[in-house]
């Protein structure tokens, strides 16, 4: 029978020794940020819980904390008996080992504890060199488990492809505590879609709110936020669940007390980092303010897919055929950084095009939940950069010119690439960036999504 954990989910159970990442990966499990994962004193000691989902499996996690040996490197009773209990309880456990140090007497202590578990083992060699992840990780395959991943849970690096392995089928099985049969509403129950509605003061934000909580035949209950004096709805709808997270209206400096708008903004900003698609909502009728472009920005930091909603567009006068594409031409003239943001032109007052705002936040979403699989990336990556001769990386430094080497997803929500690079000098021409960015779009469809790139340079006097 499988082991569920509090949520009723399947768990997974986060094990290994002190500093080996155990908090770092499940921080990057559950995507969300746990400041207090392994931020205060005694912490690592408590069973941590949360949730994570992959290619459509919802599961729990519970992160031990460090199992710390004593003088002779045998696990103490006291720290057995409380690892012992999340081990007991999950259905399979993922193992957390240092690629860099290797094999230590405490790692092979615990590899017979697990093996008699009798439960699927997965070993996670963390702090894994990307180059040389197997050779990396290929001792730990001594302790007998087939599932072995070179991984570095800082960076993102081979967690993909140990997901993959952990929730593939045939190997991670839903079974019904009572009926011993698979159970679907795991697999079938999708993720919430948290849906932030941002903007200045009085442009509409909580009458666009009203109007898509009447228009939708759903149940609607208020569900306390977490952020102080926030309350989130839930809207239910047949294609999606979503919580609607309404913000305060964020004011000009110099208009308002100094510490209310400092609150304003940072309450706005701590919704925006729980949100997984942010509606900015603007003035049609009063233009495009400096601000408006600050709120925008505000959402693009924390990742969030962006719909700029153009709100009071009933309101304008003399509207002509080419009216909302000039419009909407301005707009992004003015928030150039904004090229890829859907844009709408609604009214909140009469519900016209309403209706467009939620299936373009389930589009949104889809796209920034987008992993590439491997082999397609690869064959992008042929084509669009070795191929193409005429686009170059960066300048020649000192006669050495920077080479791509090949590039990989390392997250979602929002997608993260990681481009490895040997040669001259680190630092990608924006040029370049620009253009890998609007060819990932292309390609891979990231509707109003954020596209995050990082360069990794390996240098001649690291490699030594």
């Amino acid at each position: 029978m499988a082991n569920l954990g509090k949520s009723g989910l399947p768990l997974v159970a986060i094990v290994g020794r002190p500093n080996v990442g155990k908090s770092t990966l499940f921080n990057r499990l559950i995507g969300e940020r746990r400041s207090i994962v392994g931020d205060e004193p005694g912490i690592t000691r408590d069973r941590i819980y949360g949730e994570s989902e992959w290619n459509d499996v919802r599961f729990a996690l519970v992160d031990t904390g460090g199992i710390v040996p004593d003088d002779e490197a045998i696990i103490p009773a006291n720290i057995l008996k409380q690892a012992s209990f999340a081990i007991d309880e999950a259905q399979a456990i993922v193992w957390v080992v240092d690629a860099r140090q290797g094999v230590t007497p405490l790692d092979e202590e615990l590899a017979r504890l697990l093996r008699g578990t009798g439960k699927r083992v997965l070993v996670a060699a963390n702090k894994a060199d990307a180059v040389n992840w197997e050779s990396d990780a290929g001792e730990f395959f001594s302790f007998g488990f087939d599932d072995v991943f070179g991984i570095s849970a800082e960076h993102g690096n081979g967690i993909g492809e140990m997901l993959d392995a952990l929730v593939s089928s045939g190997s991670w099985k839903l079974e019904s505590e009572s009926q011993g049969e698979t159970d679907a509403s795991y697999r079938l129950a999708p993720r919430e879609l948290r849906l932030a509605i941002v903007g200045r003061p009085n442009v509409g934000k909580s009458s666009l709110l009203n109007r898509l909580l009447g228009e939708e035949r759903a149940i609607v209950s208020p569900v306390a936020g977490t952020t102080r004096d926030s309350v989130d709805t839930l809207l239910e709808t047949p294609e999606q669940s979503f919580r609607l997270i309404d913000t305060a209206g964020i004011r000009r400096k110099g208009k308002t007390i100094a510490l209310a708008e400092k609150l304003s903004v940072i309450m706005a900003r701590k919704s925006l980092e729980r949100a997984d698609v942010a509606i900015v909502v603007l003035d049609a009728e009063e233009g495009i303010a400096a601000l408006d472009a600050a709120i925008a920005g505000y959402a693009v930091e924390a990742g969030c897919s962006i719909i700029l909603a153009l709100n009071k567009w009933d309101a304008l006068a003399n509207k002509e055929t080419g009216t909302v594409s000039a419009f909407e031409r301005k707009v992004r003239d003015q928030m150039k950084f904004l090229s890829w943001g859907a844009v709408v032109t609604t009214s909140a007052l009469t519900g016209q095009r309403l209706q467009k705002l939620l299936p373009l936040a389930i589009r949104a979403h889809k796209a920034r939940s987008l992993r590439i699989p491997t082999s397609r990336l690869n064959e992008f990556f042929e084509r669009e950069i070795r191929q193409k001769s005429g686009i170059t990386p960066a300048k020649t430094h000192k006669g050495s010119r920077l080479h791509v080497q090949y590039i990989t997803q390392i997250a979602v929500r929002p997608p993260t690439f990681v481009v490895f690079t040997a040669g001259g000098k680190a630092g990608l021409h924006f040029s370049f960036l620009r253009h890998l960015e609007n060819r990932l779009r292309e390609e891979f469809d990231f509707f109003a999504t954020p596209i995050r790139i990082v360069e990794r340079h390996k240098s001649r006097k690291r490699r030594r």
